[in-house]
C-alpha cells in the first residue's frame, strides 16, 4: 500500500491546566518499540452552539476565553498583533513540543487573533490548525493557509455538519453526483491551495438516520472528495470522538480500528490518520477515550499498518 503511514493527533476536547498532565502521558504512548502519536490537540477556544461566558472558567467556552477577549479589546482600540497578550494554551503547546516532539494542533474560530498569537511562538516550528464545522468560510480558510504557507503548518479542513441534497445519490461508490457538503468541502480546498499540506477532516453529519451516533460516518462522501483531490495528494483523517459521541463512546476504538482498514482500492487505504479527544476535559469528556484506550488503538492499527510518530522527540526535563 502506498499510504500504510497513519498519523494520530490525540489529546483532550480542550486543553487546560488540569489537564495538560495527560498529553505528556499520551507522549508516552509506543507501539512496536516505536513512539507511537504524531501530534496532541491544544484546543483553547471553543466553537460552542451557545455563547456561555459566564462559566468560561470552567471552560465551557476555551482556557483561552479570557486572554480572547483582551485581544478582542486591543484590536477594538486600534492595536495590532504585537500589542496581542499570549493564549495560556499556545504556551502550553510550545512547553509540550519542545518537551516531548508532539505537533500542537488547534481549531480555529478567530483567524486574526489566534493565529497572530500562534505565530509568536510556533514561526518556525510545525502546527496544524482547522476550522470548525459550524465555520465553513473560505475566507477564514484562505486567512489559515496565508499563515501556513509562511510558516510551514499545517491546514485540516472539517466537513460541515449537514450532508445537503443528493444524499443517496452521491453516497453510491460510482462517484455518480455531488452532495452540497462536497461542494463546499471542494471549496475549502480551493482557499487553502496556497497552504502547503492540506487534509480533509471527515467527523461525520448530523442526519435523521444518524441513530446513537452523535453524527453519522461520512466515509464514501470523504472517499469521493479524497479523490477529486488526487491531483493534490490531500490527505484524509477521520474524527471518531464527534461521529460517534457519547453514546457510542464504547465502540471509539473498534469503529477506528475499522475505518483505518477501510480502502479506496488494492493499492490505497482511505485514510490518511486520526484526529481523536484522549483523557479528560471540562466538556465532551463523555466521548473521550482513555489514555489506555489510545494504547490499545495504536497497537491494533500497528497490526496491519505503519504509525508515523514523530519525527522528533525531545527527553522532558
Amino acid at each position: 500500500m502506498k499510504n500504510s503511514e497513519v498519523k494520530i493527533f490525540a489529546g483532550p476536547d480542550s486543553l487546560d491546566d488540569f489537564n495538560i498532565e495527560e498529553v505528556y502521558h499520551i507522549a508516552e504512548i509506543k507501539s512496536k518499540g516505536e513512539l507511537a502519536i504524531t501530534g496532541a490537540r491544544t484546543v483553547g477556544l471553543k466553537s460552542r452552539t451557545n455563547f456561555d461566558s459566564k462559566n468560561s472558567e470552567a471552560g465551557f467556552m476555551g482556557y483561552d476565553f479570557d486572554a480572547i477577549m483582551q485581544n478582542f479589546n486591543i484590536f477594538g482600540h486600534g492595536g495590532n498583533a504585537n500589542d496581542l497578550v499570549p493564549l495560556p494554551t499556545v504556551q502550553m503547546g510550545e512547553k509540550i513540543y519542545k518537551d516531548t516532539g508532539l505537533m500542537p494542533s488547534t481549531e480555529i474560530m478567530l483567524p486574526a487573533i489566534q493565529l497572530a498569537c500562534i505565530k509568536k511562538s510556533f514561526a518556525h516550528d510545525p502546527f496544524l490548525v482547522w476550522n470548525s464545522a459550524v465555520d465553513q468560510l473560505g475566507w477564514h480558510i484562505r486567512q489559515m493557509a496565508g499563515f501556513a504557507q509562511e510558516h510551514g503548518w499545517t491546514v485540516g479542513l472539517k466537513n460541515g455538519k449537514w450532508l445537503g441534497e443528493e444524499y443517496k445519490k452521491a453516497e453510491k461508490r460510482d462517484f455518480a453526483g455531488k452532495t452540497s457538503i462536497e461542494t463546499v468541502w471542494d471549496g475549502l480546498v480551493d482557499y487553502a491551495s496556497i497552504a502547503p499540506e492540506t487534509i480533509l477532516i471527515q467527523r461525520g453529519c448530523d442526519l435523521p438516520a444518524k441513530g446513537e451516533y452523535r453524527n453519522l460516518p461520512i466515509h464514501y462522501t470523504a472517499m469521493r472528495t479524497k479523490m477529486r483531490h488526487q491531483d493534490r495528494n490531500i490527505k484524509l483523517y477521520f474524527d471518531p470522538s464527534h461521529s460517534l459521541g457519547p453514546k457510542m463512546r464504547d465502540q471509539i476504538v473498534e469503529k477506528t480500528v475499522e475505518a483505518m482498514q477501510m480502502k479506496i482500492d488494492d493499492q490505497q487505504y482511505l485514510y490518511d490518520g486520526i484526529l481523536i479527544e484522549v483523557g479528560t476535559a471540562k466538556c465532551d469528556t463523555h466521548q473521550h477515550i482513555t489514555v489506555q484506550e489510545l494504547q490499545m488503538l495504536a497497537d491494533q492499527i500497528a497490526a496491519f499498518r505503519t504509525l508515523a510518530g514523530r519525527m522528533k522527540h525531545v527527553v522532558r526535563n
